[in-house]
């Protein structure tokens, strides 16, 4: 799935589970289900930091870019050294790998829930800064984001390098959410819904995956037919190309199940 596609499946989600458990009369907290909502989309955009040329690479320039060739390499070297299916077959390379995991996005999902409870405020409040960033990244257009930064910073911001700009305008946009967390979450608030937030996002962006042609290990290290790293999906009649009419007609069903979920929260708090 598109980059834009994957961030709508992670706060759609997130609010049509928040919706579910107010209806069910366990609402969680306001706070919880805006913020919630924004760690899902922006998170559901990290599993691709294993490729190169995904959104996630292409956030900070050659920085980011490094950093997913390196996540490439190491996952596809994992992949070969764990399963011997693998190792004998064509090279398959990193891409939708252990990124691409039920566990790894519960190991993401732990991993942030237990900075939050270490660090309390302060770690929920990075990862939340951090969510909106790339979520920023990803449904904002470059031209978009560097007016931003005009706004904030003075002069003729956008014309001094328009990649430049755009990447320090999603920043500031992060920084943004950022510093609304921290006017509405208390100090010494339960903050542990930030790791349930990554995990949903991290898993959200697989199940999509899975919906595509290329489909998922979403089981690993489980073998199916003798492999590790077996690709899992919907019947092969199901799934679609990434980018198709098909994925447009996804995001057209999500976008309804958002708003629907939005208005049974508005109606039954």
């Amino acid at each position: 799935m598109m980059g834009r596609s994957h961030a709508l499946s992670g706060g759609v989600g997130w609010l049509a589970g928040c919706a579910a458990l107010t209806a069910a009369g366990a609402a969680p907290a306001p706070a919880a289900v805006v913020f919630g909502a924004a760690v899902a989309t922006g998170m559901a955009l990290a599993p691709d930091v294993d490729h190169p040329k995904s959104t996630i690479a292409y956030s900070v320039g050659y920085l980011t870019r490094w950093l997913a060739g390196g996540v490439a390499r190491a996952a596809a070297a994992l992949r070969t050294a764990s399963c011997r299916h693998c190792s004998t077959g064509r090279p398959r390379g990193g891409h939708r790998a252990v990124t691409h995991t039920a566990l790894g996005a519960v190991v993401a999902g732990l991993i942030a829930a237990g900075v939050s409870l270490w660090a309390g405020r302060t770690a929920a409040l990075w990862i939340i800064g951090m969510s909106v960033w790339l979520a920023a990244h990803s449904a904002l257009s470059p031209r978009t984001r560097a007016r931003v930064g005009d706004m904030i910073l003075p002069g003729r911001f956008r014309r001094f390098a328009p990649r430049f700009t755009a990447a320090v305008g999603a920043v500031l946009v992060g920084g943004m959410g950022a510093g609304l967390a921290a006017a509405v979450i208390p100090a010494g608030a339960a903050v542990w819904w930030v790791g349930l937030a990554v995990a949903w996002g991290w898993l959200a962006h697989a199940l999509g995956d899975a919906l595509t042609f290329s489909a998922v290990p979403l089981w690993w290290p489980l073998r199916i037919r003798g492999c590790r790293w077996a690709p899992v999906g919907v019947p092969h009649w199901a799934r679609f190309r990434t980018g198709s009419p098909t994925e447009a007609g996804v995001v057209w069903a999500m976008v309804a199940l958002g708003v629907g979920s939005v208005l049974l929260l508005g109606a039954v708090s």
